[in-house]
């Protein structure tokens, strides 16, 4: 464990001691900020997608073993299907969803407030404010899931390697032997809704209202609502304080009680407006939605200017930040990346250009301005497979493992024009530099043509290739293999996964 000033401890010990005292035997994760550190550091294995990786757990739970997924804020969108269905089916053993938010965002292409997931999926979420309300939410966590026999997520608004706190009690909870009970099948699916209607959502409202986790703290006729990393904030303004344990159920009661005994009450919450948007029927309440406090990341001083001027109407600013103001105007393609001639190549090409949320996204801006859009990971196939005409889609071997495939077989499926440029590096490079599966032999075995490169290549030939290729009809795909300079030894956590 990495231990910082005076004995403190990081999120990232928090984790371990938790999976450890927990007992969790099957741990998965799918690298991207901010949650790319905690997968290392507590071994899992990374999966190809966040679907996959809560399936796994899913069968881990089933057959009594304790299992966590830990995936980034937006990778909690790919794991909804299963995550929506597993309350309602029931699982097994504990099963732990932590998710990384990206508040701000630094590594992400938006913010996303998890904790709507929660609501629609009908699940508890918690909400722990740093490292040392971290661990004992991750074992609450799986002492509940045990006891509704369904998934919990907890949520992390902090960074874990950069926030630190004092020493963390820990405890332990008896193993994790409970499998699928298959007596659930003898419900209809509105039927076990009905169940879980009827006999698990109260159990996790008294959860919420009853848990040592929930933080109060009473001083004078202003009083803080505040949930995540924020009320780590707000523990030194000299005002009461309400700090939720779960953000989803909220602790009503204790929240209705709180607001009745102020005079005003503060919400600070990250990213979103999630908990004030249900109390905005109280006029004593002002937060994001009234102006006094922005949206996205907040820090100490926001909630200082909010409390003395919370008597006042506020008036929400929106300061557009631009990539030259945040100092990424200049953020390109690497100069000695062995691509750089290939994006070069396809911009003298004319035609629209999808790319992907790895390496490519460096090249939409000046100097390359080669990629036109780039809507998520593994979305370049498909989304160039819409246009207009024969464009091309930049994709990585992550990328397309990820969830590019399926475009794949649905343009092949559909008979749509596209020209797939695979970027063949053998690493997922923007989260660290883990191996990915080779996904080659996959493509090849779909696609009846497919050209090789192996970079570098001089640009004037890799535009021959990629200009032939547009003018034949169909799909066309080129691999380009080549390695990326800042990982020349892959240096990995993982054990190297077995080529497809």
């Amino acid at each position: 464990m990495k231990k910082g000033e005076r004995g403190q401890q990081t999120g990232l010990d928090a984790l371990e001691m938790a999976v450890t005292d927990a007992g969790t035997e099957v741990l998965q994760y799918v690298p991207g900020y901010p949650i790319t550190e905690a997968g290392q550091a507590l071994g899992a294995q990374m999966a190809v997608n966040e679907k996959v990786a809560f399936e796994v757990a899913l069968g881990a739970s089933a057959t009594g073993q304790r299992s966590m997924v830990l995936v980034k804020h937006l990778g909690a969108n790919l794991l909804a299907d299963p995550l929506s269905i597993s309350p309602t089916h029931t699982i097994g053993a504990g099963l732990v969803v932590l998710v990384g938010e990206d508040v701000g965002p630094k590594g992400s292409q938006i913010e996303l407030d998890v904790r709507h997931h929660a609501a629609l999926c009908e699940l508890p979420v918690l909400d722990p404010t740093g490292p040392k309300s971290l661990y004992p939410s991750i074992i609450e966590a799986y002492r509940l899931s045990e006891r509704i026999s369904a998934p919990v997520m907890v949520r992390m608004t902090f960074r874990p390697t950069e926030t630190y706190e004092d020493e963390i009690h820990r405890t332990r909870i008896l193993p994790g032997s409970k499998t699928f009970d298959r007596a659930i099948w003898g419900l209809t699916a509105k039927g076990r809704h009905q169940r879980y209607l009827r006999n698990v959502l109260p159990i996790i409202a008294n959860a919420s209202e009853t848990t040592s986790l929930n933080f109060l703290e009473s001083s004078g006729d202003l009083g803080i609502i505040a949930c995540g990393r924020p009320a780590h904030l707000a523990r030194d303004l000299q005002v009461s304080l309400l700090a939720p344990g779960y953000a989803h159920p909220l602790p009503w009661k204790m929240i209705e009680r709180f607001i009745s005994d102020h005079q005003k009450i503060l919400v600070a919450e990250e990213p979103g407006p999630f908990v004030e948007s249900r109390l905005r029927m109280s006029d004593k309440v002002c937060g994001k939605l009234t102006g006094h406090l922005p949206f996205g990341r907040l820090e100490a001083a926001d909630l200082e200017r909010a409390l003395e001027t919370i008597d006042k109407p506020g008036r929400q600013r929106y300061d557009v930040e631009t990539a030259n103001g945040r100092g990424q105007g200049s953020r390109t393609i690497c100069d000695d990346c062995p691509y750089l001639p290939l994006y070069k190549a396809i911009k003298n090409l004319g035609v629209p250009v999808a790319g992907d949320a790895g390496c490519s996204i460096r090249a939409v801006r000046p100097p390359l301005d080669v990629v036109d859009v780039v809507y998520g990971l593994g979305s370049s196939v498909g989304v160039a497979s819409g246009f207009a005409g024969k464009g091309i889609a930049v994709v990585g071997d992550y990328a397309l493992a990820h969830t590019g495939l399926q475009g794949l077989i649905n343009a092949l499926y559909h008979g749509r024009e596209v020209l797939i440029v695979l970027l063949k590096n053998e690493v997922a490079a923007m989260t660290g530099g883990q191996r990915v599966p080779d996904i080659v032999p996959v493509v090849e075995a779909v696609v009846p043509r497919v050209e090789r490169l192996k970079m570098p290549v001089p640009q004037d030939e890799i535009e021959a290739v990629l200009k032939r290729e547009l003018a034949r009809p169909g799909i066309s795909v080129v691999v380009a293999s080549g390695r990326c300079p800042r990982e020349p030894g892959h240096r990995l956590k993982e054990k190297s996964p077995r080529e497809l």
